[in-house]
């Protein structure tokens, strides 16, 4: 039997293992191996590359930047670059591809990338060549605060004439709007540029109003597949909605294509607004998703009842179309006879099996008096997050179905808590013998969000962390501070679990002010030693303080400034894997706000922290991405 070796291997064959392998590993390995192998890297092989995560040091942010685009880049032909905690990283990658003069790029993914960096993408000479840009925000991205609506989208089509895939998840500010009749004129003056052919097959957008959507649905004739969230002014749930004029259906001539299409109404007003204007359309779809958090009364034209999903959207879909719903449903003076609520449980589409739909209530304390809550949502749920009072000892039988957690969650990475103690579900999710725990597909969730829960203690907390063993990632609000003692005074040596699986934490309580956060951040310190990325709000310090107004005094200024610079010193050196620090101000009094950028930069600048660093400092926060001390 003849050996082969494994340069005898065609080139073809040759591709396809570097296909599988990482590229800084095959430009390490193969690169400089031989003529032959450095020819099939740089000349003939075309690279799919990812550069970055969340957690990415600086160094080896740039190293990947330079060292693989500017070798490959001319034969990279889909670039996914994560952005997230990482100061300027556009502008290095920018560099590297500008290094060459021809491009293959047509698939471009961002994540997290910032608005002026997103300008300056636009005005590169390769988008136009580009036929897929999607774009990922994360939830408190500037990009969530568009005072007009369409102008990026608007930009990037005009930009990029091959283009048929974008997502743009930005959303539109109405909050500050007054005049409601002014929408049309302004949604029509924005997208007058898109009225030309456009080769758009598969759009996807954040929050906007109906208004518009409207006009919009009339600028992509091609769509095949739509996806959208809308949020028009909301009005006060006082019989005012008899008096609402609905939108005209549209033509459905006009979408011939359009076969799958997801909404997402964040109100009342919105879900009739867009069922009224989408109408003639649901029957030529082959796939709904429809997501709906909204207030509604027990009667009136503008109610959101199983009926009224029924009528309005189940009925006029195909015999064959699938769908998925997700509704969270507010209702005022029901809470005693649940009206709504069982209604839902009469309707059709509730007793099919196909797709199957659960019905829960939700338990909320800050809700009315007189409101009841509940949630509505099919299986297998499409959601990345899953919510604790979604489930219940009862959930089995609710949906007499014996399927994998993790096929009835196949989208799940996130797993959020709310807990009060009439009805604690969180002790129901981590106990043993509870049949509820078998539905969550712990094995999928690697982040876990705590929302002011009462009833956290440590024994759950190390009892969830072990369920789901890939969680690294922990975000808590909790405005008394209740949760964050819990977690931070180690009992009986609680904490050693923690430190070798959390690596993001992610903290918002209103106890932390100026004057002890030193204290907590020396409990983190302690706590969770291997953490890479930290977030925090520091509330205002000062507010009791009325006599005081370190703002107006020039030595004050200077003290609280030194205070904060300190802190992050004590951070930087302490956590060892510290890749991203955040600390961001809320201040009750602008006027007395214990944060004064410009002498943080300064003093940061004039005296450099331990490591290399890149540093942004704003009016409300402070960014530091740095270097791992290794």
């Amino acid at each position: 039997m003849n050996a082969s070796l494994f340069e005898d291997l065609a080139n073809d064959i040759l591709s396809e293992i570097i296909y599988y392998l990482s590229p800084i590993d095959v430009l390490q390995s193969f690169s400089s191996l031989n003529k032959r192998f450095s020819n099939l890297i740089t000349n003939e092989h075309l690279w799919y590359i990812c550069i970055g995560d969340s957690r990415m040091s600086l160094m080896m942010f740039i190293e990947h930047g330079h060292n693989i685009l500017k070798l490959i880049g001319n034969r990279v032909i889909s670039l996914r670059l994560n952005l997230m905690n990482t100061i300027g990283g556009w502008s290095i990658i920018s560099s590297s591809l500008h290094y060459h003069q021809t491009l293959l790029l047509r698939r471009l993914h961002l994540i997290d990338i910032t608005p002026n960096e997103f300008d300056k993408l636009l005005s590169n000479h390769f988008v136009r060549q580009l036929h897929t840009l999607l774009v990922d925000v994360t939830p408190s991205h500037p990009f969530h605060s568009l005072k007009t609506e369409g102008f990026h989208l608007v930009k990037v089509c005009s930009r990029m004439p091959l283009l048929r895939i974008c997502r743009l998840p930005f959303d539109y500010d109405n909050q500050h709007v007054l005049e409601i009749v002014t929408y049309p004129l302004k949604s029509y003056m924005i997208l007058s540029s898109l009225l030309n052919p456009n080769q758009l097959r598969n759009l996807s957008i954040g929050i906007h109003s109906s208004y518009f959507l409207e006009q919009l649905l009339l600028c992509i004739p091609l769509i095949e597949k739509l996806s959208f969230s809308i949020k028009d002014q909301d009005i006060n749930m006082n019989g005012r909605y008899n008096k609402i004029i609905l939108p005209t259906a549209i033509d459905a001539h006009h979408l011939k294509n359009l076969s799958s299409l997801r909404i997402n109404c964040l109100n009342n007003i919105s879900f009739h607004r867009i069922v009224s204007l989408l109408s003639s359309l649901f029957n030529q779809l082959t796939h709904l998703s429809l997501k709906l958090e909204a207030d509604t009364l027990v009667y009136g034209s503008m109610i959101i009842s199983g009926d009224t999903i029924q009528k309005l959207i189940i009925d006029r879909l195909q015999r064959m179309a699938t769908y998925s719903i997700n509704l969270l449903l507010y209702v005022e003076n029901d809470l005693e006879e649940k009206r709504v609520f069982n209604l839902f449980h009469r309707m059709e589409f509730i007793q099919r099996e196909k797709p199957k739909v659960v019905i829960r209530e939700c338990y909320d304390p800050d809700l009315g008096a007189d409101t009841h809550c509940f949630i509505v949502f099919t299986l297998p749920y499409n959601d990345t997050t899953l919510l604790s009072h979604m489930f219940s000892n009862d959930f089995e039988k609710s949906c007499q179905i014996s399927t994998a957690a993790t096929n009835l969650f196949p989208h799940t990475d996130t797993l959020r808590l709310y807990g009060y103690k009439k009805t604690n579900r969180i002790r129901d999710l981590v106990k043993c013998e509870s049949s509820v725990s078998s539905f969550i597909p712990w094995s999928l969730i690697s982040k876990i969000e705590i929302n002011d829960s009462e009833v956290i203690t440590q024994h759950t907390l190390k009892s969830l962390l072990e369920k789901a063993y890939n969680v690294d990632t922990l975000e808590v609000i909790d405005h008394r501070g209740i949760i964050i003692r819990t977690m931070l005074y180690n009992k009986e040596n609680y904490g050693t679990r923690i430190n070798q699986q959390i690596k993001s934490l992610k903290i918002m309580s209103e106890s932390w002010k100026l004057h002890n956060v030193k204290r907590f951040c020396t409990l983190v310190s302690n706590q969770f030693c291997n953490l890479q990325i930290f977030s925090f709000t520091i509330h205002d310090s000062y507010y009791v303080r009325r006599n005081w107004k370190p703002s107006r005094i020039e030595d004050g200024k200077n003290k609280l400034a030194k205070r904060i610079v300190n802190l992050i010193y004590f951070l930087v050196d302490h956590l060892q894997q510290l890749v991203y620090l955040r600390i961001f101000f809320c201040n009750m009094h602008q006027d007395e706000t214990p944060y004064f950028s410009h002498r943080v930069r300064r003093q940061l600048h004039q005296y450099p922290l331990s490591r290399l660093c890149r540093l942004r400092c704003t009016s409300y926060n402070i960014q530091i991405w740095s270097e791992l001390i290794l």
